[in-house]
């Protein structure tokens, strides 16, 4: 119904490939097409897209490993472009629901799909060679949660940016810790 945009990419790379940061590449990928500008779209680490402060889209990422030292990787990407009708339940969206339409009034999801596809494939095959270090500057400049006071796993502390691996780097009473996607969440403090 046009309401979001939900698509998956499938790779082929080397197993011994560092994937650390991949998300937030596609991320960047994602938000520098669609906002070029940077002024409305930002990122929460690790998977995350925003608009105007609510949730836009989030990414997901999974591998399985092939045979002959390859492994697959799936990203899969998921955009709200409609905003939500006046009558639905808004207490499934704890971090908002933003639309992509509220940028851009024309998207619909094949025009979004065209002008994402070429940017994707460009993104996969610099980051096979390149990782993650290329997108680290641009992640900063979306980074929804620099300064501010963050839940990760079990720690808390003050977000302070990305590693050249894509790691959050956590500022807590016990010193600067680099937190790893995977199963790990995180949750912005509200202030008191």
């Amino acid at each position: 119904d046009g309401a979001a945009l939900t698509f998956s990419v499938a790779v082929t790379v080397p197993a011994e490939l560092d994937l650390s940061g991949l998300s937030l590449a596609v991320g960047c990928t994602v938000a520098d097409v669609l906002d070029p500008a940077a002024e409305r779209m930002r990122l929460k680490w690790p998977n995350d897209l925003f608009l105007d402060g609510a949730k836009l889209g989030g990414i997901l990422i999974e591998t399985t490993p092939l045979p002959d030292g390859e492994r697959g990787v799936v990203i899969g990407i998921g955009l709200n472009l409609r905003p939500l009708p006046a009558s639905a339940d808004r207490s499934a969206f704890a971090s908002g629901h933003a639309a992509l339409q509220a940028l851009d009034p024309t998207a619909t999801p094949a025009a979004v799909l065209d002008r994402l596809a070429p940017a994707l494939a460009a993104l996969l095959a610099d980051f096979a060679t390149l990782g993650f270090g290329p997108w680290q500057a641009g992640f900063a400049r979306r980074d929804l949660t620099a300064g501010r006071r963050v839940t990760v796993g079990e720690h808390a502390g003050t977000a302070r940016g990305v590693s050249l691996r894509g790691e959050l780097l956590l500022d807590t009473d016990h010193g600067l810790i680099p937190c790893s996607g995977g199963e790990l969440s995180l949750r912005l403090e509200t202030s008191p």
